[in-house]
């Protein structure tokens, strides 16, 4: 009975709802319990699905959205893509388990996935809430990071450490690399927190970029300032500090470098001739990924009976799963084999490959219709960063940035956790921004031309 403790999170949303309303319920209740609540706290209802706290949070939002701004909602390509992703999983899901699984899959998808996107698309719907939405994002990140130092001290999260007496299913599995550590806070896996760290890093370097930081700040963000004002360095730089901190104790390769070939794309943003230097981008990725292909063959190949490092066996380890799991995938490539159904490899029971793994339980429809989305959201992206004024930091720029790092990442480790709500929080988000510009090249370009003002009648002078 513990575990309905989630609830107060619906509790919470609604009372945020109705005394601050709904953006206010967005940004401190919803972002908050999506962040700083593992998923894997959840509770389990007999013949229903079974929320965590993000998802019993975003519920009564959900519902106040649809009814209040259902007639201002409107289906563009994005939406359609999104959507036939949704249901072909579900559908497939059904085939393969039943209708009992697949209703709590769509719950879970309705909640997690849809609903992340509906609150970024129309939430998120000015300049003023960009700002606040990133901001949120790097104060929640701040606050855990003195919680990261706790759990590479003493291998649990202090967040764990407190919910598990609800929770006692849902005890952690530490990991550990160089005799250390690898935190992950509330988010299941070191390179899951990674691609979470690295998301709100770029959110950060925005805010940095269009010169938030620089402004006098209150608040918690305020007492960090003056706490630490014995380092004699500016805000914007303390939180690049903490974060880039936080990536470091995930030890998290993958993630890594997908930070810097996101941070190449990024750049591109902030040169004045975009086009010239996003050719140049484009180059450099693409020499980086061929000369990184070669370098790891020949990391993993031992040289004259020498035996390769044990970084290079995780690495083959990897290579020999996806190998053997592609057997499966190959004898239900279409349906796929269930969410939960799908085989396991003895002593490879993780499938460490986002796409593999998306394949496996739902068929190869899935992730190349989840590729095809997040192509065109990074082309998409790209083209409104072109196109926005110069000088100024385009956040375009950023979400293409994030979105090559995410999947960068994904080869390597399942996609999970606050991972893909991030995700389609971001698709809806951009979609809100390229709009709100169409809408105002149409207004601007449909308004009628102001007239010279008429001049006062005159008498004629003979």
């Amino acid at each position: 009975m513990t575990a309905y403790v989630v609830f107060v999170a619906t509790l919470f949303s609604m009372w945020m709802i109705r005394t601050h309303g709904l953006e206010a319920a967005f940004l401190k209740s919803w972002i908050p319990f999506f962040l700083l609540m593992p998923f894997a706290f959840f509770v389990n209802i007999p013949g229903l699905p079974d929320p965590n706290f993000m998802e019993a949070a975003i519920l009564p939002i959900l519902f106040v959205l649809l009814v209040t701004q259902k007639d201002e909602m409107r289906v563009g390509l994005m939406e359609v893509l999104v959507a036939s992703y949704l249901v072909l999983r579900v559908v497939m899901d059904y085939q393969s388990r039943g209708y009992a699984d697949a209703q709590n899959y769509a719950f879970t998808l309705f909640s997690s996935l849809l609903g992340p996107y509906l609150l970024g698309r129309y939430i998120i719907n000015r300049r003023a809430m960009d700002i606040a939405t990133a901001r949120q994002f790097v104060l929640i990140f701040i606050i855990l990071f003195p919680m990261f130092i706790y759990e590479l001290i003493f291998w649990i999260s202090p967040i764990y450490k407190v919910m598990l007496s609800f929770f006692p299913f849902a005890t952690p599995s530490m990991s550990l690399r160089y005799g250390m550590a690898r935190t992950f806070g509330p988010f299941e896996h070191p390179i899951l927190a990674c691609v979470m760290i690295v998301a709100v890093y770029r959110l950060h370097r925005w805010l940095s970029w269009s010169g938030e930081w620089d402004k006098p700040q209150g608040g918690w963000l305020g007492w960090l300032d003056n706490q630490t004002h014995w380092m004699r360095i500016p805000l914007k730089y303390k939180i690049s500090i903490i974060l880039i901190l936080m990536a470091i104790m995930t030890i998290s390769r993958g993630p890594w470098i997908g930070a810097f070939a996101g941070a190449i794309l990024v750049a591109v943003g902030n040169f004045k001739n975009r086009k010239r230097w996003l050719w140049v981008a484009i180059v450099v990725l693409a020499l980086g990924a061929a000369g990184g292909k070669v370098a790891l063959d020949i990391y993993t190949t031992p040289k004259g009976g020498q035996e390769i490092s044990g970084e290079a066996k995780t690495m083959l380890y990897r290579k020999e799963l996806v190998e053997r799991y592609k057997e499966y995938m190959y004898e239900k490539m279409w349906t796929g084999w269930g969410l939960s159904t799908r085989p396991k490899v003895k002593g490879m029971e993780s499938v460490d490959n986002a796409f593999l793994g998306m394949a496996l339980q739902h068929g190869i429809l899935a992730p190349g219709l989840f590729i095809i989305i997040f192509l065109y959201a990074i082309a998409s992206q790209i083209r409104f960063g072109l196109r926005s004024p110069p000088g100024e930091p385009p956040i375009g720029f950023t979400f293409a940035g994030i979105y090559l790092a995410a999947f960068v990442s994904f080869a390597t480790v399942y996609m999970g956790s606050q991972t893909e709500p991030m995700l389609f929080l971001l698709l809806g988000w951009g979609e809100s921004i390229k709009n709100r510009l169409r809408e105002e090249r149409h207004t601007h370009a449909t308004s009628p031309m102001s007239s010279p003002p008429r001049q006062p009648f005159r008498k004629i002078l003979y």
